[in-house]
Order: C-alpha cells, then structure tokens, then sequence
C-alpha cells in the first residue's frame, strides 16, 4: 500500500504546542465527516497516529504528550480508547460532537496545516485500509516484535522510530 506524502514544509525550529489528543480527536471527527465519511474508534485512532507521524517529520516534536501503543488493530492511545470505550470500540461509530473550542486557540497555523493535510491525505481512507497501513510499517511491527498476530500488546511505539521512518518515507533518505 502507498499513500503519498501529504505535504512539504521547511519544518522551523521554533517549539510548537502539544495538545491533548482527546481535544485533537473531537476536531478530527468533525473534518472527516465533512467527507461525509464515518468515523470509527479504529479509524480515529489511526488518523491520530499519523497525525503524529508528520508532525514530527515537519516540526522535529511530538504533537501529543501520549504515546501509542502497539495493540493487535494498530497504534492506540490509550487514553483515548480509555475516553471512547463507551462510545464506540473497535468498527462502531463514533458519534460528531460539538466542538467547545477553536483549534487556533491550541496551535499554530502550521501545526493546524499539517493536521489538516493529513486528514485530507488519510481521512477517506476506510478503517481497514489504514489498520493494514500500520501492520506495514516498521513503528508497529518494530514495537510488536516477539507478539503473536492476535496477542495483547502494550508496548509502546518509539516516537524516534515514527519519525526516523516517516522521515525516510518523505525524503527517500
């Protein structure tokens, strides 16, 4: 599977904001649905995660003060499952809600672009086409090494590894 760089930009050093990811997940579920796309818990999960992703190939910085962790599915945060739970696991739907904030309140027009970009690149993507993206990719399978397809794993992600091979990915280092 290949999916185009979303982006490019000069990546400034200057420190960006972090934002809560339970924060971050209300605006992502709102964007896709302006693709008349529905939003699973699978779903969100990995667009949060590629979210991620890019944002410490552009700004060299992590955009959440979570980590993921290396679950059967794919990356997940777990407290954003653990805020879900209720609401929707695994396939079901996450309901829209109201956002109670502005994101530009948050983060930077830059930060807010990158985000946007990916969403626009990964977001009609169906859950199972981007559970499959992970599972292909070195961050996962790196933090699953010694797991069984369907065992329980915790372990975390290397966000050194998300960046190194996303990174590598956008500059065919």
């Amino acid at each position: 599977m290949n999916v185009r760089m979303p982006f490019y930009y000069g990546g400034s050093k200057m420190l960006h904001n972090q934002i809560d990811p339970i924060k971050l997940s209300k605006y992502v579920i709102n964007y896709v649905s302006n693709f008349k796309d529905d939003m699973s818990h699978l779903k969100l999960q990995k667009l949060l995660y590629y979210i991620e992703a890019w944002h410490l190939v552009v700004f060299d910085e992590p955009l959440f003060k979570e980590e993921f962790q290396a679950w059967v599915h794919g990356p997940v945060i777990r407290e954003v499952f653990d805020h879900y739970k209720d609401k929707s696991i695994l396939n079901n739907l996450l309901p829209k809600e109201e956002l109670d904030y502005n994101l530009d309140d948050y983060l930077s027009e830059e930060q807010i672009e990158v985000i946007n970009d990916v969403l626009d690149e990964y977001g009609k993507r169906s859950p199972y086409y981007l559970e499959c993206l992970t599972h292909d990719e070195k961050p996962w399978k790196q933090a699953r090494q010694g797991y069984g397809a369907s065992e329980r794993c915790e372990e975390i992600i290397s966000k050194a590894t998300m960046r190194k091979f996303y990174r590598e990915m956008a500059y065919d280092e």
